[in-house]
């Protein structure tokens, strides 16, 4: 009894000793065990996404190989048009049309027009390809051993009469494409459809590799009301077309990534022994259609990718032709390397849980917690002085913008204001101009008149005649009055310019016309434009397409216009001339210039394009083009918000605003707008990021 109460007591000591173990313990068999669980969570995810990658790389594999395939079709397709279009295709119109299509496309062996020849036409025929320069031409099949002998009696013939290949062979003139068992039934089963069909595999004679030959029937330019009797015999001939079929596999596949993906194609409708056709090695990165090497190594698939091999297999038509594609993984496709997710977590756990151990073992409860206070609150200190900068940063272009959109908005009621009033009083003038030149001209006839019936006045009147110069004011008082009418004109057009460019009465989106708003622009700007003193004057230069209206925030949009020209006309400013010095020296008679230029891009987009032939900027400098208070210009010049936010006025009328610039070679800015806005939010939502000036 006390010595199995001593070893109790022992066994009890002993355990209170690993006591303060007892967390660091959990903690190894909870972090290993979760883990475990999470790298295994992990590869099975992997699996379901290996998977779904490789049958969506199937799907893909499938559509370039048809859309290759129809490539090809479209091409005899092509052909059959040229023929219908045609009353008659000479040899050289055949040669012409066919050798650019032979020289783009490398699957492409041969391509021939057979003539449907009946019987009694074959003397006649015969002799009319003789007298095209082929003087032993004739209609002949080949033997058991491949030798050419004269063909035999039949019904109707189908020999090669335009033949064009990748290499020369006029030897394949006159074969009779019906006595070659291979090609007879597609042959046939095409004359008698009227439809495209195509061969089983075949060797080629020129590189024995394997091919197809595909056959398109020509009808004439008549058809018979009989589809049954007649139709074959309306049957012009066919075009005949004969394809590597590894050249037309391999023309997709280097858009394609096929690493570790094996494929079979098969030919569903040939026999089982012929059905083989090509498949592609991953290893090797190499299509091989040798008939030996057909079977599928299915030693290297991975489940359940390819459990039920129906999964694996895509089925696509080659004219009357179905083809299969089996799809396989290759060796390493699911290895581990597919898998360094997982077992990088595994890692990563494993890890943390043996530091976390050992930090558990190793550090005392209080200074854990101190050092974690230390770093959560140099944390929060990063963050809070983060947030406080970013809220400055904010604040201070806010307050800008705020100022800016007050100043643009005081202006522009102040245009308003003055072109209203300055319109009343030139309206007044223009409008009693004309009612004063047609007095004028009334006075001007009853002198006139009274000259003709008095032509004697009294002295009196001849010396206030010669004191006035009568014959000077009446040449020259209408010639005043026409010119204050053309400044009344010129006052009004001011006004309107003026009105047009401020456009406060337009709250909503309205249709205006671009160019109305550009050539507002520049008025206002006109005295910038101008010759000064050594300052040559710009020139501008007009380029404006036909655009329809465009619905858009018109003066919104005339202050992107405004931004962009006030930085091109900068251009060619005092701080400037040391760069435009460098590049034109003063005897080159260089003439600053602004080119702008209009076009429709698409049915829905206008383009605006407003060039300068300045010094150009730097990459450098286009990186930090929009960016707010971003300027090249000298304290006090510019604020750097003009770019900036007309990139936020085009962004909001859902455009694009870009500029194309080097060292050397002027500047050139992109305005993109659609024509028709899609629903956006009203424009108290923007009205925040527009209405700025520069300044």
């Amino acid at each position: 009894m006390n010595v199995a109460s001593n070893w109790f007591n022992s066994v009890t000591k002993n355990l209170q000793s690993y006591r303060p173990y007892l967390p660091a313990a959990l903690t190894l068999c909870t972090g290993t065990g979760l883990s475990l669980i999470a790298a295994a969570v992990v590869w099975h995810w992997e699996n379901q996404r290996m998977e779904a990658e490789f049958h969506q790389q199937a799907d893909r594999l499938n559509a370039a190989l048809q859309q290759s395939i129809n490539k090809n079709l479209d091409f005899l397709y092509s052909i059959q048009a040229f023929y219908s279009a045609s009353t008659e295709v000479s040899r050289q119109d055949f040669k012409q049309f066919v050798q650019p299509a032979l020289a783009r496309n490398s699957a492409i062996r041969s391509v021939n027009w057979v003539l449907r020849v009946p019987a009694a036409d074959k003397a006649a025929y015969e002799e009319a390809i003789r007298a095209e320069g082929f003087p032993a031409f004739q209609i002949y099949e080949r033997d058991a051993d491949k030798k050419p002998v004269p063909v035999k009696v039949r019904s109707e013939y189908f020999p090669v009469t335009y033949r064009e290949a990748l290499e020369a062979d006029i030897k394949a003139l006159g074969f009779d494409l019906a006595s070659n068992p291979d090609r007879k039934a597609a042959l046939e089963k095409s004359v008698n459809t009227r439809k495209i069909a195509a061969s089983g595999k075949i060797k080629l004679v020129s590189n024995d590799r394997l091919g197809l030959q595909l056959f398109l029937p020509v009808a004439g330019r008549t058809s018979s009301p009989d589809n049954s009797a007649n139709s074959r015999e309306n049957i012009r001939g066919v075009i005949s077309g004969v394809f590597q079929i590894t050249n037309m596999v391999n023309f997709y596949l280097e858009s394609l990534n096929l690493d570790h993906i094996n494929f079979y194609l098969y030919d569903n409708s040939a026999t089982a022994k012929e059905r083989f056709l090509v498949r592609y090695d991953s290893q090797t990165k190499q299509l091989i259609d040798n008939p030996q090497l057909e079977q599928p190594e299915l030693t290297n698939l991975r489940e359940p990718i390819c459990e039920n091999h129906s999964a694996c297999t895509r089925t696509f038509n080659v004219a009357d032709r179905q083809w299969m594609l089996l799809v396989l993984p290759a060796k390493g496709y699911n290895g581990l390397s597919a898998h360094e997710g997982s077992l990088a977590i595994g890692a990563i756990g494993l890890l943390m849980t043996g530091s976390l151990t050992i930090y558990l073992l190793m550090s005392l409860e209080r200074t854990a917690k101190v050092e974690q206070q230390v770093r959560d609150r140099t944390i929060q200190l990063k963050e809070r002085t983060a947030e406080l900068e970013t809220a400055l940063k904010n604040l201070q272009q806010a307050q800008f913008k705020l100022i800016q959109t007050e100043k643009m908005s005081s202006l522009g009621q102040l245009v308003a204001g003055v072109a209203h009033e300055i319109n009343n009083p030139v309206c007044f003038i223009s409008g009693n101009l004309s009612h004063a030149g047609e007095y004028t001209q009334n006075l001007l006839e009853l002198v006139e008149i009274y000259q003709q019936q008095y032509p004697n006045p009294t002295p009196e009147v001849q010396a206030k005649l010669k004191d006035i110069d009568l014959d000077f004011i009446s040449e020259d008082l209408p010639k005043i009055l026409k010119s204050m009418n053309a400044g009344a004109d010129r006052i009004r057009q001011i006004v309107l310019f003026l009105r047009n460019f401020s456009r406060l009465d337009e709250a909503e989106m309205k249709s205006v016309n671009i160019h109305e708003g550009i050539d507002s622009t520049l008025m206002i700007l006109e005295s910038r434009l101008k010759a000064n003193g050594d300052f040559p004057g710009i020139k501008i230069i007009k380029e404006y397409g036909s655009l329809p209206l465009v619905e858009c925030w018109a003066g919104q949009l005339n202050q992107v216009f405004m931004n962009v020209l006030s930085n091109a006309i900068d251009v060619f400013s005092d701080e400037n001339k040391k760069d435009l010095t460098r590049k034109y020296p003063s005897d080159s008679g260089f003439l600053p210039a602004i080119r702008i230029r209009t076009e429709l891009l698409s049915y829905n987009c206008v383009c605006v394009r407003i060039a300068d032939n300045g010094a150009g900027m730097t990459e450098n400098v286009k990186k930090h083009l929009f960016e707010p208070f971003f300027t090249t210009k000298p304290v006090g010049k510019g604020t750097g918000l003009g770019l900036s936010i007309g990139y936020q006025i085009v962004e909001k009328h859902q455009g694009s605003l870009r500029c194309v610039s080097a060292p050397g070679e002027g500047t050139e800015f992109w305005i993109e707008v659609p024509v028709r806005q899609q629903p956006e939010p009203s424009v108290a939502n923007i009205s925040s990021a527009v209405n700025v000036s520069r300044f």
